[in-house]
Protein backbone atom coordinates (compact mmCIF):
# COMPACT_ATOMS: atom_id res chain seq x y z
CA UNK A 1 0.00 0.00 0.00
CA UNK A 2 2.57 2.72 0.81
CA UNK A 3 4.67 1.59 -2.45
CA UNK A 4 1.67 2.26 -4.39
CA UNK A 5 1.02 5.62 -2.31
CA UNK A 6 4.86 6.40 -3.44
CA UNK A 7 4.18 6.01 -6.78
CA UNK A 8 1.14 7.89 -7.11
CA UNK A 9 2.59 10.89 -5.39
CA UNK A 10 5.68 10.56 -8.23
CA UNK A 11 3.08 10.75 -10.97
CA UNK A 12 1.34 13.70 -9.77
CA UNK A 13 4.80 15.04 -9.33
CA UNK A 14 6.16 14.51 -12.49
CA UNK A 15 2.06 15.72 -13.99
CA UNK A 16 2.32 19.03 -11.67
CA UNK A 17 6.04 19.74 -13.11
CA UNK A 18 5.22 19.29 -16.75
CA UNK A 19 1.90 20.99 -17.08
CA UNK A 20 3.37 23.92 -14.42
CA UNK A 21 6.57 24.33 -17.47
CA UNK A 22 4.48 23.77 -20.37
CA UNK A 23 1.97 27.06 -18.91
CA UNK A 24 4.27 29.53 -16.75
CA UNK A 25 6.89 29.75 -20.83
CA UNK A 26 3.36 30.67 -22.43
CA UNK A 27 1.27 32.75 -19.67
CA UNK A 28 2.09 35.96 -20.63
CA UNK A 29 0.58 34.93 -24.12
CA UNK A 30 -2.51 33.44 -23.12
CA UNK A 31 -3.16 35.84 -20.92
CA UNK A 32 -3.13 38.52 -23.95
CA UNK A 33 -6.84 39.53 -26.11
CA UNK A 34 -6.66 37.18 -29.29
CA UNK A 35 -6.46 40.73 -31.08
CA UNK A 36 -3.07 41.67 -29.16
CA UNK A 37 -1.62 38.37 -29.44
CA UNK A 38 -0.78 38.72 -33.23
CA UNK A 39 1.57 42.00 -32.05
CA UNK A 40 3.32 39.85 -29.19
CA UNK A 41 6.70 38.55 -29.82
CA UNK A 42 5.62 35.14 -28.24
CA UNK A 43 3.32 34.87 -30.72
CA UNK A 44 5.33 32.89 -33.43
CA UNK A 45 6.23 30.27 -30.93
CA UNK A 46 3.09 30.28 -28.96
CA UNK A 47 0.22 29.81 -31.40
CA UNK A 48 -1.70 26.44 -32.83
CA UNK A 49 0.99 26.25 -35.66
CA UNK A 50 4.21 28.08 -33.85
CA UNK A 51 7.30 25.96 -32.77
CA UNK A 52 6.11 25.81 -29.01
CA UNK A 53 2.13 25.54 -29.39
CA UNK A 54 2.46 22.76 -32.13
CA UNK A 55 4.77 20.78 -30.49
CA UNK A 56 2.88 21.29 -27.09
CA UNK A 57 -0.17 19.60 -29.81
CA UNK A 58 2.22 16.92 -31.19
CA UNK A 59 3.26 15.74 -27.55
CA UNK A 60 -0.08 15.69 -26.07
CA UNK A 61 -1.95 14.13 -28.73
CA UNK A 62 0.92 11.37 -28.71
CA UNK A 63 0.13 10.75 -25.01
CA UNK A 64 -3.24 10.39 -25.72
CA UNK A 65 -2.70 7.56 -28.27
CA UNK A 66 -0.33 6.07 -26.62
CA UNK A 67 -2.21 6.18 -23.42
CA UNK A 68 -5.36 4.43 -25.11
CA UNK A 69 -3.64 2.05 -27.07
CA UNK A 70 -1.37 0.89 -24.78
CA UNK A 71 -4.15 -0.34 -22.44
CA UNK A 72 -6.76 -1.61 -24.78
CA UNK A 73 -4.03 -4.09 -25.40
CA UNK A 74 -2.88 -5.04 -22.12
CA UNK A 75 -6.28 -5.31 -21.43
CA UNK A 76 -7.52 -6.91 -24.32
CA UNK A 77 -5.02 -8.90 -25.71
CA UNK A 78 -4.34 -12.35 -23.43
CA UNK A 79 -0.29 -12.74 -24.15
CA UNK A 80 0.15 -9.30 -22.58
CA UNK A 81 -1.85 -10.50 -19.20
CA UNK A 82 1.75 -11.30 -17.75
CA UNK A 83 3.51 -7.96 -18.11
CA UNK A 84 2.11 -5.89 -15.29
CA UNK A 85 -0.44 -5.93 -12.98
CA UNK A 86 -3.69 -4.12 -14.79
CA UNK A 87 -3.48 -1.31 -11.82
CA UNK A 88 -0.21 -0.15 -12.90
CA UNK A 89 -1.82 -0.13 -16.61
CA UNK A 90 -4.55 2.11 -15.64
CA UNK A 91 -2.69 3.93 -13.39
CA UNK A 92 -0.19 5.03 -16.75
CA UNK A 93 -3.31 5.64 -18.98
CA UNK A 94 -4.59 7.97 -16.50
CA UNK A 95 -1.24 9.83 -16.55
CA UNK A 96 -0.80 10.01 -19.91
CA UNK A 97 -4.47 10.49 -20.90
CA UNK A 98 -5.26 13.64 -18.56
CA UNK A 99 -1.69 15.69 -18.91
CA UNK A 100 -1.98 14.75 -22.81
CA UNK A 101 -5.01 16.50 -22.69
CA UNK A 102 -3.78 19.43 -21.24
CA UNK A 103 -0.85 20.15 -23.13
CA UNK A 104 -3.60 19.64 -26.53
CA UNK A 105 -5.42 22.69 -24.28
CA UNK A 106 -2.46 24.56 -24.75
CA UNK A 107 -1.65 23.49 -28.33
CA UNK A 108 -4.97 25.33 -29.10
CA UNK A 109 -4.09 28.60 -27.05
CA UNK A 110 -7.63 28.30 -25.56
CA UNK A 111 -9.03 29.28 -29.06
CA UNK A 112 -12.27 26.83 -29.71
CA UNK A 113 -13.86 26.91 -32.98
CA UNK A 114 -15.45 24.64 -35.70
CA UNK A 115 -14.68 20.87 -35.71
CA UNK A 116 -12.01 21.44 -33.11
CA UNK A 117 -14.65 22.72 -30.65
CA UNK A 118 -16.38 19.41 -31.12
CA UNK A 119 -12.96 17.48 -30.06
CA UNK A 120 -12.28 19.64 -27.59
CA UNK A 121 -15.74 19.20 -25.13
CA UNK A 122 -15.33 15.62 -26.56
CA UNK A 123 -12.11 15.25 -24.70
CA UNK A 124 -13.01 17.02 -21.51
CA UNK A 125 -16.12 14.58 -21.30
CA UNK A 126 -13.69 11.56 -22.12
CA UNK A 127 -11.30 13.07 -19.06
CA UNK A 128 -14.15 13.97 -16.90
CA UNK A 129 -15.65 10.50 -17.23
CA UNK A 130 -12.52 9.06 -17.04
CA UNK A 131 -12.12 10.26 -13.44
CA UNK A 132 -15.64 9.09 -12.47
CA UNK A 133 -14.67 5.55 -14.30
CA UNK A 134 -11.61 5.50 -11.68
CA UNK A 135 -13.47 6.12 -8.84
CA UNK A 136 -15.99 3.65 -9.76
CA UNK A 137 -12.90 1.17 -10.89
CA UNK A 138 -11.18 1.50 -7.36
CA UNK A 139 -14.15 0.34 -5.71
CA UNK A 140 -14.77 -2.73 -7.51
CA UNK A 141 -12.79 -5.72 -5.90
CA UNK A 142 -10.31 -7.13 -7.88
CA UNK A 143 -7.77 -10.59 -8.63
CA UNK A 144 -4.39 -10.28 -8.96
CA UNK A 145 -5.04 -10.48 -12.59
CA UNK A 146 -7.39 -7.67 -12.45
CA UNK A 147 -10.60 -9.52 -13.34
CA UNK A 148 -13.42 -8.92 -11.01
CA UNK A 149 -14.06 -10.92 -8.18
CA UNK A 150 -17.15 -12.71 -7.87
CA UNK A 151 -19.65 -12.55 -4.73
CA UNK A 152 -18.58 -16.06 -3.97
CA UNK A 153 -14.94 -15.55 -4.19
CA UNK A 154 -15.19 -12.01 -2.01
CA UNK A 155 -17.26 -14.66 0.90
CA UNK A 156 -14.61 -16.55 0.51
CA UNK A 157 -11.63 -13.34 1.16
CA UNK A 158 -13.93 -12.42 3.98
CA UNK A 159 -13.96 -15.23 5.97
CA UNK A 160 -10.31 -16.14 5.58
CA UNK A 161 -9.39 -12.98 6.92
CA UNK A 162 -11.88 -13.17 9.86
CA UNK A 163 -10.44 -16.63 10.72
CA UNK A 164 -7.22 -15.07 10.23
CA UNK A 165 -8.19 -12.34 13.29
CA UNK A 166 -10.16 -14.88 15.33
CA UNK A 167 -6.82 -17.46 15.22
CA UNK A 168 -3.93 -15.66 15.46
CA UNK A 169 -5.01 -12.52 17.87
CA UNK A 170 -6.64 -12.92 21.57
CA UNK A 171 -9.92 -11.95 20.26
CA UNK A 172 -13.85 -13.70 19.73
CA UNK A 173 -16.27 -13.16 16.97
CA UNK A 174 -18.77 -10.59 19.21
CA UNK A 175 -15.98 -8.07 20.29
CA UNK A 176 -14.35 -8.16 16.71
CA UNK A 177 -18.40 -7.11 15.55
CA UNK A 178 -18.41 -4.62 18.81
CA UNK A 179 -15.21 -3.23 17.86
CA UNK A 180 -15.92 -2.32 14.46
CA UNK A 181 -18.94 -1.03 15.70
CA UNK A 182 -16.95 1.40 18.19
CA UNK A 183 -14.57 2.68 15.67
CA UNK A 184 -17.18 2.55 12.12
CA UNK A 185 -20.50 3.17 13.81
CA UNK A 186 -22.75 1.53 15.09
CA UNK A 187 -24.84 0.93 12.35
CA UNK A 188 -23.59 -1.28 9.74
CA UNK A 189 -25.42 -0.42 6.82
CA UNK A 190 -24.39 3.58 7.68
CA UNK A 191 -20.84 2.43 7.92
CA UNK A 192 -20.71 0.04 4.80
CA UNK A 193 -22.12 3.51 2.68
CA UNK A 194 -19.77 5.59 4.16
CA UNK A 195 -17.03 3.18 3.36
CA UNK A 196 -17.61 3.06 -0.10
CA UNK A 197 -17.89 6.82 -0.33
CA UNK A 198 -15.50 7.56 1.58
CA UNK A 199 -12.84 4.55 -0.17
CA UNK A 200 -9.22 4.53 1.46
CA UNK A 201 -9.77 7.63 3.00
CA UNK A 202 -10.03 7.87 6.55
CA UNK A 203 -8.34 4.16 6.89
CA UNK A 204 -5.16 5.69 8.58
CA UNK A 205 -7.11 7.06 11.71
CA UNK A 206 -9.42 4.10 12.01
CA UNK A 207 -5.88 1.69 12.10
CA UNK A 208 -4.53 4.14 15.27
CA UNK A 209 -7.84 3.82 17.32
CA UNK A 210 -7.63 -0.18 15.90
CA UNK A 211 -3.80 -0.03 17.57
CA UNK A 212 -4.97 1.96 20.78
CA UNK A 213 -8.15 -0.53 21.22
CA UNK A 214 -6.12 -3.42 20.80
CA UNK A 215 -4.01 -2.83 24.02
CA UNK A 216 -7.28 -3.84 25.53
CA UNK A 217 -7.01 -6.94 24.76
CA UNK A 218 -3.74 -7.52 25.57
CA UNK A 219 -2.60 -6.86 22.22
CA UNK A 220 0.49 -4.61 21.87
CA UNK A 221 3.60 -3.71 19.32
CA UNK A 222 3.97 -5.91 15.99
CA UNK A 223 1.04 -8.18 16.81
CA UNK A 224 -1.63 -4.91 17.81
CA UNK A 225 -0.67 -3.39 14.61
CA UNK A 226 -1.49 -6.25 12.55
CA UNK A 227 -4.69 -6.69 14.15
CA UNK A 228 -5.57 -3.19 12.96
CA UNK A 229 -4.57 -3.78 9.89
CA UNK A 230 -6.52 -7.17 9.30
CA UNK A 231 -9.53 -5.19 10.75
CA UNK A 232 -9.40 -2.38 8.64
CA UNK A 233 -9.12 -4.67 5.98
CA UNK A 234 -12.01 -6.86 6.96
CA UNK A 235 -14.53 -3.91 7.28
CA UNK A 236 -13.20 -3.00 3.69
CA UNK A 237 -14.12 -6.56 2.17
CA UNK A 238 -17.51 -6.14 4.01
CA UNK A 239 -17.80 -2.60 2.32
CA UNK A 240 -17.10 -4.46 -0.75
CA UNK A 241 -19.02 -7.25 -0.75
CA UNK A 242 -22.40 -4.82 0.11
CA UNK A 243 -21.75 -2.95 -3.00
CA UNK A 244 -19.90 -4.49 -5.75
CA UNK A 245 -22.55 -5.90 -8.04
CA UNK A 246 -23.83 -2.36 -8.08
CA UNK A 247 -20.40 -1.50 -9.03
CA UNK A 248 -20.02 -3.17 -11.94
CA UNK A 249 -23.21 -2.74 -13.48
CA UNK A 250 -22.17 1.54 -13.00
CA UNK A 251 -19.14 0.38 -13.90
CA UNK A 252 -20.48 -1.32 -17.60
CA UNK A 253 -22.89 1.58 -17.95
CA UNK A 254 -20.04 4.02 -17.56
CA UNK A 255 -18.04 1.75 -20.60
CA UNK A 256 -21.15 2.64 -22.40
CA UNK A 257 -20.81 6.26 -22.06
CA UNK A 258 -17.05 6.74 -22.38
CA UNK A 259 -15.94 5.20 -24.97
CA UNK A 260 -18.03 6.49 -27.79
CA UNK A 261 -16.82 9.83 -26.82
CA UNK A 262 -13.13 8.45 -26.95
CA UNK A 263 -13.76 6.89 -30.45
CA UNK A 264 -15.33 10.70 -31.44
CA UNK A 265 -12.84 12.26 -29.96
CA UNK A 266 -9.49 10.06 -31.65
CA UNK A 267 -11.62 9.95 -34.65
CA UNK A 268 -11.66 13.65 -35.22
CA UNK A 269 -8.01 14.32 -33.43
CA UNK A 270 -6.95 11.97 -36.65
CA UNK A 271 -9.27 14.30 -38.81
CA UNK A 272 -7.65 17.52 -37.54
CA UNK A 273 -3.58 15.92 -37.89
CA UNK A 274 -4.37 14.70 -41.19
CA UNK A 275 -6.02 18.17 -42.16
CA UNK A 276 -2.67 20.14 -40.97
CA UNK A 277 -0.72 17.76 -42.64
CA UNK A 278 -2.79 18.57 -46.01
CA UNK A 279 -2.31 22.06 -45.83
CA UNK A 280 1.27 22.11 -44.80
CA UNK A 281 1.25 22.59 -41.26
CA UNK A 282 4.72 20.35 -40.35
CA UNK A 283 6.27 21.16 -37.20
CA UNK A 284 9.80 21.86 -37.94
CA UNK A 285 9.73 22.89 -41.94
Amino acid sequence: MRRIAIKHIILTFIWLVVAGVSLYGGLEYYSLSLHDRAYSDLHDAYKPSGLIGHGLGILGSLMMIVGVAMYTTRKRVRRFEQHGKLSTWLTAHIFLCTLGPYLVTLHTAFRFGGIISIAFWSMVAVVLSGVFGRYIYVRIPKAANGQFLSETALAARQNHLLRSILEYHPIDRLQVSTLLASVYGTDSDDREMSGWIQGPFGNGSRRKKLTREAATFGMTGTDATQFAQKMVDYQSLINQSSFSATFQRLFGYWHVFHLPLALIMMTIMVLHIGIAFTFGYFWIS
